[in-house]
Formats: structure tokens, sequence, C-alpha cells
């Protein structure tokens, strides 16, 4: 009878790590597909943004550009 009750216990307890286990498991291959479905998003977002960014510098820059070169043309003068 004790033998049956530890052997009983025991497979208890590995059935209670095996499910929780494969509870985890589950999740992290569901987190893993909704985060591979967000990955063209917020890869087109990055993409905007960085483009948007790079649009402000260079407009920036042009106009330094062109207030540098009509400084020298006023002190030429």
């Amino acid at each position: 009878m004790g033998t049956a009750l530890i052997g009983a216990c025991i497979a208890l307890a590995a059935g209670i790590a095996i499910g929780s286990a494969g509870t985890r498991a589950k999740r992290a291959r569901l987190d893993y597909r909704r985060t591979k479905a967000l990955i063209p998003g917020a890869r087109k977002a990055a993409w905007v943004e960085g483009l948007r960014g790079l649009r402000i510098i260079a407009t920036a820059a042009g106009v330094l550009v062109a207030l540098g070169l009509a400084m020298n043309v006023i002190g030429q003068r």
C-alpha cells in the first residue's frame, strides 16, 4: 500500500510538472505568433518615422546652407 501511494505521489508530481511545461509552451507559441504578426507593421512604422526624421534633418541642413550662402553674399558687398 505504501509503495503504491509513493508511486501515485510521484506520478502526480510528474503530471503537474509536465502539464505546467505544456501550458508554458503553448503560451510561448501563442506569444511568438502574435509578435511575428506584428513585425511587418512595426517595421513599416519604423521606416516611416526614420524617413520623416531624415526629411527634417535634410530640410534643416538645406536652410542652414542657404543661410550660410546668403550671409557670404551679404558679406562680400
